[in-house]
């Protein structure tokens, strides 16, 4: 299993003889207004990607939808992904999709398969009160497939009580965060700040960790800069990788 890193939380996932785009956000740098009410407001997304978004989508068997956030899943990728293409989703966002012409969005109830591939749907927590409620809700994916460790996109959650159930229940080999600690000018942070990401390090000791979410999106508080100080401090750099834009990850093998 292959992981590249696009840009904030889109991914490229080769498994199972497949290529999965993981929330596409591919619109280019500044092309949406800032995120209202928050720290540091600027027009998003705040970097290019690091290849033409054609790019991007060319070669895609799937794409596999945490939730329909705009840095998830934004105009370009609405008008480059193929209407036809099968979209893994969470069952909130399948009616919106068929309505936006995807005529192939299958929502994951429990679990889907491509082919060999096993792709089960995780839950989280989008921020906490009624800002985590407002947020609506949010899924992840764990990609179990045949000689190779499962990995697990948790996707928008802070770290809760869902995300260390899956964790148990699907063991993986990798888990791939969404840190930054994004937040609004109340409330607490939407997604992993870099205490979750230490917390979740310990708990899970045996597993690697890759922080994504990082340096694209202006609500963010935390820098990729500033993960990689924490890590450093806590001796962690070796067990959790925070790629750039652009990075390929490969995953421990079996």
């Amino acid at each position: 299993m292959k992981l590249t890193l696009i840009r904030n939380a889109t991914l490229r996932v080769e498994v199972a003889g497949h290529t999965l785009l993981v929330d596409p956000q591919l619109d280019p740098a500044g092309a949406r207004e800032a995120v209202p009410d928050t720290p540091n407001p600027r027009r998003n997304p705040l970097v290019e990607l690091p290849q033409p978004a054609e790019a991007v989508v060319a070669g895609v068997d799937a794409v596999l939808l945490t939730h329909v956030h705009q840095d998830h899943w934004d105009t370009t990728a609405r008008e480059l992904v193929p209407h036809d293409l099968p979209i893994f989703c969470q069952p909130h966002d399948t009616e919106r999709l068929h309505a936006d012409g995807f005529v192939d969005a299958r929502p994951v109830h429990a679990d889907a398969t491509l082919g060999e591939l096993l792709i089960a749907r995780t839950d989280g927590q989008h921020g906490t009160g009624e800002i985590g409620a407002a947020m609506g809700p949010v899924s992840g994916f764990v990609l179990h497939a045949p000689g190779e460790r499962s990995v697990y996109i948790a996707g928008d959650t802070i770290l809760c009580p869902e995300v260390l159930a899956a964790v148990d229940e699907h063991r993986p080999g990798t888990i791939v965060v969404n840190a930054s600690g994004a937040r609004f000018n109340t409330g607490d942070p939407i997604v992993m700040t870099s205490d979750d990401v230490v917390e979740l390090a310990h708990r899970v000791p045996a597993v690697q960790i890759v922080a994504v979410h990082l340096d694209a999106i202006a609500h963010a508080t935390e820098t990729r800069a500033d993960l990689r100080a924490r890590l450093r401090a806590e001796g962690l750099t070796e067990r959790v990788l925070v790629p750039e834009d652009g990075a390929l990850v490969g995953a421990p093998a079996q």
